[in-house]
């Protein structure tokens, strides 16, 4: 259920299982008054490091980030395990000031609304803490 507290985002992820590689690259955008280029990458089934994270730009310019980001790894292998989702986030955690702090609050959103959606795929990595 949405709020007027919420803000718009969507995101993608991607995973490689080549190689014995078991890996995923999220990909996410928060729309609103302070728009964010997120993406979370690392082994299957865990929270994920910060490989990029844009503030201070426009919705537009973090989608730009995601897409160039996306078809990077699409480039090295990299294969959809989350197709394009919309999903909602608390206004409270997409601050510029604590985007770092909140990206990895924000893909729990994101991964709760890929499993209700049906956009999770089977590859999908687990999200700790998507399941609220």
């Amino acid at each position: 259920m949405t709020s007027s507290d919420d803000v718009l985002g969507f995101g993608w992820e991607l995973h490689d299982d080549s190689g014995g590689s078991d890996k995923f690259y999220r990909l996410m955008v928060v729309t609103g008054p302070e728009p964010l280029a997120i993406g979370l990458h690392g082994s299957r089934g865990q929270d994920g490091q910060i490989g990029l994270l844009r503030a201070g730009i426009t919705a537009e310019e973090a989608l730009k980030e995601v897409v160039k980001k996306s078809r990077d790894k699409e480039r090295k292998g990299y294969e959809a395990s989350r197709e394009f989702t919309v999903f909602y986030v608390p206004t409270s955690l997409t601050g510029a000031d604590t985007a770092r702090y909140n990206a990895r609050a924000i893909a729990r959103h994101f991964g709760k609304y890929a499993a209700q959606t049906g956009t999770e795929l089977p590859k999908a990595s687990r999200i700790p803490g998507s399941a609220f």
